[in-house]
Order: structure tokens, then sequence, then C-alpha cells
């Protein structure tokens, strides 16, 4: 699924083993590869989702909303001193929800994040997050995205005006 190769094609992909094999080949049917990839990405989720986070040394952490199909997830990632990126969590919900955010990085802390030294925290701008933010870490820098402004600016401009600000902003 990763590389773009559906269950139903997944066969496809696969070397070619002889006519007997594939008739006996249980594990390559689109059920048994869904099965795989949802067992495998629940996996891959308990993982990040429990993950020790002492020790992690962070100076930046984004927080935002992130939409997959009808789905919207709250992602967390934080940033390092050398640039290097680390997902910390991933939670389905809005990121308007006033309890999902607290949830979310109240669980960071008791996963040994470091909420008392100074970090910068961008945010989309919503008041919940916000709120989240000063009430979990000590020292916040709250700094709103500026990717989300400029939608938020150009979604209030005239229709007429708005590839034009497109463009001008792409220089800011």
């Amino acid at each position: 699924m990763l590389a773009k190769l559906s269950t139903r094609r997944y066969a496809t992909g696969l070397e070619p083993v002889g006519a007997e094999v594939v008739v006996r080949a249980s594990g390559t049917s689109k059920s048994a590869i869904s099965r795989r990839f949802v067992a495998g990405a629940e996996r891959a989720l308990e993982q990040l989702m429990s993950a020790d986070l002492t020790g992690l040394d962070l100076v930046a952490l984004m927080l935002d909303g992130v939409n997959f199909a009808e789905h919207c997830c709250v992602v967390a990632l934080g940033i390092d001193i050398t640039g290097s990126k680390h997902p910390l969590a991933v939670v389905e919900g809005s990121t308007e929800n006033a309890t999902l955010e607290p949830d979310l990085l109240a669980g960071l802390r008791e996963r040994g994040l470091d909420t008392s030294r100074p970090i910068l925290v961008v945010i989309d701008g919503a008041k919940a997050p916000r709120r989240a933010v000063r009430d979990v870490f000590n020292h916040p820098v709250i700094q709103r995205c500026q990717l989300h402004k400029i939608r938020n600016v150009r979604d209030r401009l005239p229709q007429r005006l708005r590839g034009r600000q497109g463009t001008d902003a792409h220089r800011v």
C-alpha cells in the first residue's frame, strides 16, 4: 500500500513462482494483505504512542491537524537542535477539540518529554491548542504557523485577488 500497489493488484508485484505455488498460496489474497497491513500499522502506531521520550532534547514542537480521507488526525512533531524531526504522537480528532490537545500533550509529558524547559511551539492559530500548550508546558514560546495565516487571509479575499496573493505569499 505504501508503494501504491493496491491489495487487488498485490499479486502482480510478486515474483513468478509457478502455477502450483500460486494455487496453494493463501498469504497473497487481497484480504490477507489488507489484514497484514492493518496489523502492521496498528503495531507501528502503538510503538509511536508508547515510545519513551526521556532524553529527547527538543527546541520546537509542531502541532497540527492533517486530513486523511474523511478523518482528521492531530500530529505532534518534535524538532531537535540539529533540525532532525521526531514524530511524537498522532491521534484522531479535530484540531478544534478542547480536550484532544491537552490529552495529547499531557501524554507526551507522561512519556518523559521535558515540558519544563522553553520550547517553540508552532500551532494553527486556534484557541484550543494555544490553551493546551500553556497548560502543559512551563515556558512555551507560541508561534502561529505562517502558512495557516496566509491561507486564512487568502480565503477571505475576493476570488479575483486570491491568485495574485498566493503568488506573493511564496516570497514572504
